[in-house]
């Protein structure tokens, strides 16, 4: 039998893998390599380009290396902090660590029951917004970019 070499992906470090390495053909026709013992990684353009390069300490030790689409659905409720800056008006300051669908957060606020009250896009990791209300409770709900909610928070009364 005989082979014939289709491609070669060379680190422009003379990286190589000299045990337990591995390489993923990408959807667009890039490559990822896990170069095994050496504890790194990288990404390839089809041509050849090296487009990422990740080295590890070693206590984060591989041997393998994938890529592929991943989201982020934290167990926990979202968060949320208030502080009433007047007697109409409440800051408030949502998050919630590691979810990667929000596009917005909608405010709820009521006495007994809450009901919307307003919406915002999610800016950062801990989005800020200023909701005019009197009612004593607050509460934020994550949703996604087709309005469905991801996860609501505890309702927390205002500090003042």
């Amino acid at each position: 039998m005989k082979t014939t070499l289709a491609r070669e992906y060379a680190h422009p470090d003379k990286q190589y893998a000299d045990a337990a390495g591995n390489a993923q053909v990408l959807p667009n026709g890039d490559m990822f390599v896990g170069w095994g013992r050496a504890l790194s990684i990288s990404e390839f353009a089809h041509d050849g380009e090296l487009l990422f390069d990740l080295r590890s300490e070693y206590e984060n030790k591989t041997y393998r290396a994938f890529r592929f689409p991943w989201s982020g659905k934290p167990d926990e409720r979202p968060a949320v902090a208030a502080e009433r800056t007047s007697a109409h008006e409440v800051r408030l300051y949502a998050s919630w660590n590691g979810a990667t669908e929000i596009t917005s957060w909608e405010v709820l606020a009521g006495t007994n029951q809450l009901e919307p009250l307003s919406s915002v896009p999610r800016n950062s990791f801990e989005t800020a917004m200023v909701v005019h209300t009197t009612d004593r409770h607050v509460a934020v709900r994550a949703k996604d970019r087709s309005g469905r909610v991801l996860g609501t928070s505890a309702a927390v009364e205002p500090r003042t």
